[in-house]
Order: structure tokens, then C-alpha cells, then sequence
């Protein structure tokens, strides 16, 4: 039987034979710590009730054990997106694939929203690893695909792969679509890239990506229709653009209008938050926040920096463009509120450590600090304490 289930795992490609057990292994970590967090705090403070938004608390059992324990912040809104639908103002802000396939997948199977929320978000978490990896190994080598993806696993902030937010799906159909577009799929790399779209808009910056693709391509061919996979650059817009022109027309104010009234952020010039941050760093330095945000802010410009020759120069634009996004909102409490979260989308950073980390050393200590950084953050975030 061993040796059977030996010959049948040898016959696997390479890639999954590598990304199973890391994301099974991180998988399995973070029901540790959601079973921790389960046992001592099921359910917030009583004045923080508030932000389960009327939806009734899972705490009880193993489905609170195993589900429940990730019902937290923007949880909360996409689960009312996939059994109510956009009811009100505040729920339109989130974009709609990842809620609403949840409520396909709940439909089709019988199971929970926070079920489904759950499955489509550690499958996306599989696939990415899995896209991941063969990207980078198509670009350089599979030495840096391996330390690349182990790179994203233990990235402090990467535990919201796991928790039931759309960081996973999103990052799936980047890669995809990058992958593809390389491959000259262009058909398929259109369709994700539209999906990438409607599912976050921090998808927007792919289109830097694709259009250097398509213009490689166009530059490379003779083809009299050569010319129309430009239009897969514009895909990622076009399903931004698609949901915001939805949302007006159900009456609801425009997205930035909405996104101060409800959650008091604000378009800002980069500049001025990147100033104000640097000003307020030093009254914030115990802010699990402000830190992972600011150790985000370094790797990312070190990654830039130190990626310039080595990295494509369309994934440094995207990283960058998503850095310029991110700084482009003004938050009265943190000028950098969630950058942990939009940078990764950024697999450059991880294509930058993966080739960084050429040495044992840099890897244990890489490795050490990684898994040590998500598991406080994770535990923090369950425990309602860090929003990320």
C-alpha cells in the first residue's frame, strides 16, 4: 500500500509534489492557532459586537472552531455580499467574484457561506502557489521558484491567504494571467485578467504587465490581427470600471465618495501620506500595524532596488504602481492602513527574496522570522486586535 502510494506521489508534476505539503503544512498551522484563539476568545469585547453587522456569531462547536474563529472584519462583508447580496452602501465598497462564487459554491454544494468563503479561499491559495511557482520557474530557474514560494508561505502578512478574504483568488488570476499572457494564451489571459478585476482593484496594475507582454508579441509577429491582444491590457480596468458602473447604477454615491463616508479614507497625494507616515512612525512603534505595514514599505522598496536588472521590469512597475495605490488613500489613523495586505499581490517581492535568499543562512533566518511574524499576526487578528 506504501509503496503504491509512493509510486502514485512520484508520478505527480514537480511543482505539486513541492507546493502540497507547504500549503497543507500552513493550512494546518493556522487551525492550530484558530483553535487557540477559539478556546480563549471566541467573540470580541462587548462593544466590538458591532462589527459582526447584525449576522449572527458562529462560536459554537467545531463549525465556531474551524469557521467561525475567521469570521472577522472584512469577513463579515463578504458574508453578508453572499447571502444578501449589496443590500446597503457599505457592502458595495467590496468587489463581487470572490463573495459571490462563495454563493454559487454554498448553492450548489449545501454548505455554509463561511464554508464556502473558506474553500474557495484555501483553493486560491493552492492554485497561487502553484502559478507562482511555475511563473517564476519559467523566468528564471526552479531554484528560485522553490525559495520564491516559500518566501510567500511565511510571509508575515500572507496568512490572509488563509483567512477568508479575496487576497487569494485575486493573486491566483494575476499569476494566471501574467502566465498565460507569457505563454501567449491570450484568449485565457484576457478572461483572468477581467477576473482579477472584479475582484479587487488593486488588480488594476496588471494592465502595465500584459501590455508590455502584448507589445513583445506584436513587435515579434506579422500577423495582420496582431494587433488586438492590446486589449487584454485593458481587461483588469474594464472589470474595475464594470463593477464601479454597476454600483452607480443601483444608486449608490461614487466609490471614493462612499469609501470616506464609511470607512473615513480619503485620495491623498502619496507624498503627503508617505510624509505623514514617516512623521507619525515613532508614536506607533508598538502598533503591531504600523510595524508590519512599515517592514511591508522597506521590503518593497528594497525589492525595487535590488530587484532592477534582475526582475522584469513590467513586475517592479506593477509592485510599484501598487505601492502608489496604496499611498493614494489617506487614513487619519495609519497612512499606510492595509499596504500589508495590497502588496501581496506583488510576486516580484517574492521573485526578490527568493534570489536573495541564495544562502542557508539567509534562509533559516528569512524562514525564522517569517513563520514567527505570521503567527503573531495571525493570532492578532483573530483575537480582533489587528486589522491588517
Amino acid at each position: 500500500m506504501l509503496n503504491r502510494l509512493r509510486s502514485c506521489w512520484n508520478q505527480l508534476p514537480e511543482v505539486v509534489r513541492f507546493v502540497l505539503p507547504i500549503w497543507l503544512g500552513m493550512r494546518l498551522l493556522s487551525h492550530l492557532i484558530g483553535f487557540w484563539v477559539w478556546r480563549i476568545r471566541p467573540l470580541p469585547p462587548p462593544v466590538g459586537m458591532r462589527f459582526y453587522e447584525g449576522l449572527e456569531p458562529v462560536v459554537q462547536g467545531w463549525r465556531g472552531a474551524l469557521f467561525g474563529v475567521w469570521q472577522r472584519w472584512d469577513t463579515i462583508f463578504y458574508q453578508i455580499i453572499a447571502e444578501q447580496g449589496y443590500s446597503v452602501q457599505k457592502v458595495s465598497l467590496f468587489f463581487p467574484l470572490y463573495p459571490l462564487t462563495a454563493r454559487v459554491l454554498a448553492q450548489l454544494t449545501g454548505m455554509g457561506t463561511l464554508e464556502a468563503l473558506y474553500v474557495v479561499s484555501t483553493l486560491g491559495y493552492l492554485a497561487a502557489l502553484i502559478l507562482l511557482y511555475a511563473l517564476l520557474a519559467d523566468t528564471f530557474n526552479t531554484t528560485i521558484a522553490r525559495r520564491g514560494v516559500l518566501a510567500l508561505a511565511v510571509f508575515p502578512s500572507s496568512f490572509f491567504f488563509l483567512a477568508l478574504y479575496p487576497q487569494s483568488m485575486e493573486l491566483a488570476l494575476v499569476l494566471a494571467s501574467v502566465f498565460l499572457a507569457r505563454k501567449r494564451r491570450w484568449l485565457g489571459s484576457a478572461v483572468t485578467a477581467l477576473l482579477a478585476g472584479l475582484t479587487h482593484s488593486t488588480a488594476l496594475p496588471l494592465a502595465v504587465i500584459l501590455l508590455v507582454e502584448a507589445v513583445q508579441f506584436i513587435r515579434r509577429n506579422t500577423h495582420p490581427w496582431r494587433w488586438t491582444v492590446l486589449g487584454v491590457a485593458g481587461m483588469p480596468a474594464l472589470g474595475v470600471g464594470w463593477f464601479w458602473a454597476w454600483r452607480v447604477s443601483q444608486g449608490f454615491p461614487s466609490f471614493l465618495q462612499s469609501y470616506e463616508q464609511e470607512f473615513f479614507r480619503y485620495p491623498a497625494p502619496p507624498w503627503t501620506n508617505l510624509v505623514k507616515w514617516l512623521m507619525l512612525l515613532p508614536q506607533h512603534l508598538s502598533s503591531p500595524d504600523w510595524v508590519i505595514n512599515s517592514v511591508a514599505l522597506f521590503l518593497v522598496v528594497w525589492s525595487l532596488i535590488w530587484g532592477w536588472k534582475k526582475i522584469p521590469a513590467s513586475w517592479l512597475a506593477f509592485q510599484a504602481l501598487v505601492l502608489f495605490m496604496a499611498l493614494g488613500l489617506g487614513d487619519a489613523r495609519d497612512p499606510l492602513f492595509a499596504y500589508n495586505r495590497y502588496i501581496l499581490m506583488g510576486f516580484s517581492l517574492f521573485a526578490a527574496l527568493g534570489w536573495w535568499a541564495d544562502t542557508p543562512l539567509k534562509r533559516l533566518t528569512g524562514f525564522a522570522l517569517g513563520v514567527f511574524g505570521q503567527l503573531a499576526l495571525m493570532a492578532l487578528f483573530l483575537l480582533w486586535i489587528f486589522i491588517g
